[in-house]
């Protein structure tokens, strides 16, 4: 039988959670969020039909979910659900750099964060 040391499981998990996936894909095929897996729920995607190149486009995800569901915050008090989602690019496809973010879009992405799944 062999022992298996947890913690080091975890601190790789951990690793891996900060720095993202290679690859947001399991073995099964099912994509996987980075940093947990509490929830599947249905999203709806809208985005261009065409793109040209070297084109800065718009993806909207939305994810239906009640807004007046609550987590348990690290302080121990109550506020609002995290949510995000796995959004993979076609081959060829990348975010656009800051600076060819037009200031209107900036605006409407307001705080999102975005954590890349494969190298730069």
């Amino acid at each position: 039988m062999q022992n298996r040391n947890p913690f080091s499981w975890r601190k790789k998990q951990m690793a891996r959670s900060i720095y993202g996936y290679e690859n947001p894909r399991e073995t099964t095929g099912r994509i996987v969020c980075a940093n947990c897996h509490l929830a599947n729920k249905p999203v709806e995607i809208e985005v261009p039909q065409a793109v040209l190149p070297d084109t800065v486009f718009e993806a909207i995800v939305r994810i239906p979910y009640d807004m007046q569901l609550k987590q348990v915050l690290a302080n121990g008090k109550k506020g609002g659900l995290n949510v995000g989602a796995v959004l993979i690019l076609p081959e060829g496809f990348e975010l656009a750099p800051t600076d060819r973010i037009s200031p209107e879009l900036k605006e409407k992405i307001g705080q999102f964060v975005f954590q890349s799944y494969r190298p730069q």
